[in-house]
């Protein structure tokens, strides 16, 4: 399903990115991933694993948005609203290490190695494309309230799963010290924002009793609460507009770009020594696959 809107991704790229642009992050992907050759026999699937990653995990210098996001930024009235939806969709997508637990005729049941989390993912050659237990790099989009393969996978031999699952979830772990910051802050902004509520309403009773008071003494003690309630309420809200804006650098600087990287890194590492036991069978496997 998503194979007609990635290949016109990677038409887009290569009629309007300089190709110079394109090498240098070339370079970039084969100094993790090993340089491909035409006679390699995973090259066309290598290489539109490189183009995958050249979309939706490459940053180019000084830049803070993936070079799809970017794309998308700057042509919003050049495609029709439904290809709008799919690049968007195809963005948000799941890069991960699967595993594969279940198959049936059209869809499969993976689980992410990165999260622990299952996904049915619907595939119709799946009993072609997958084995169970099947370890792979791939990548999954939700659209439509389903989710899809984009359709380009590398597999692993099923002899590096433990040192795979050993390397997976050392990015797990720095995932769960994220979200735990993550809620510690949550938390505060929900304390914040009970307390502003709070003074919200006693700002309200003050005027209120302001408004019906004429006794110059009376009148004075209000004001002077009132202008403490609302000095209380200028701090809260800046205090809450920094809770909030630590969140929001939390969750992009760690939770989307910082693990993306990590998990690109691997995947790429992986997909290095999966070329390296492609093109020869006179090393053991596992000591091509270790650190």
């Amino acid at each position: 399903m998503l194979k007609e809107p990635l290949d016109q991704l990677f038409e887009y790229v290569a009629q309007n990115i300089p190709s110079e642009e394109i090498m240098i992050a070339k370079k970039e992907y084969q100094t993790t991933t090993g340089e491909i050759y035409e006679d390699d026999k995973s090259y066309n699937t290598r290489m539109a694993l490189f183009l995958e990653w050249y979309l939706l995990d490459y940053y180019g210098p000084g830049k803070d948005k993936t070079v799809l996001e970017s794309i998308i930024e700057e042509n919003p009235t050049s495609w029709i609203q439904g290809a709008v939806e799919v690049y968007k969709a195809i963005s948000n997508n799941i890069q991960a290490l699967f595993e594969v637990k279940k198959i049936r005729e059209n869809m499969v049941t993976v689980l992410d190695l990165f999260t622990d989390e299952k996904y049915q993912v619907y595939e119709d050659d799946s009993k072609l494309v997958f084995r169970k237990n099947d370890l792979f790099q791939g990548r999954i989009v939700f659209h439509q309230g389903k989710y899809y393969f984009t359709g380009y996978y590398s597999f692993h031999p099923s002899k590096t799963e433990r040192f795979i699952k050993g390397e997976t979830k050392k990015i797990y772990l720095a995932q769960n010290i994220w979200l735990k910051e993550l809620k510690v802050l949550e938390k505060s902004l929900a304390k914040l924002q009970k307390s502003n509520l709070k003074n919200s309403n006693l700002i309200e009773k003050v005027q209120v009793k302001i408004g019906k008071t004429d006794i110059e003494a009376k009148l004075e003690v209000l004001n002077k609460d009132f202008q403490i309630l609302k000095t209380t309420d200028s701090n809260i809200k800046e205090n809450i507009q920094g809770v909030e804006r630590e969140i929001a650098q939390l969750k992009h600087d760690k939770l989307k770009v910082e693990k993306c990287k990590l998990i690109s890194d691997l995947i790429n590492k992986l997909a290095y020594m999966n070329l390296k036991w492609e093109r020869s069978r006179q090393i053991e496997l596992l000591d091509i696959y270790k650190n």
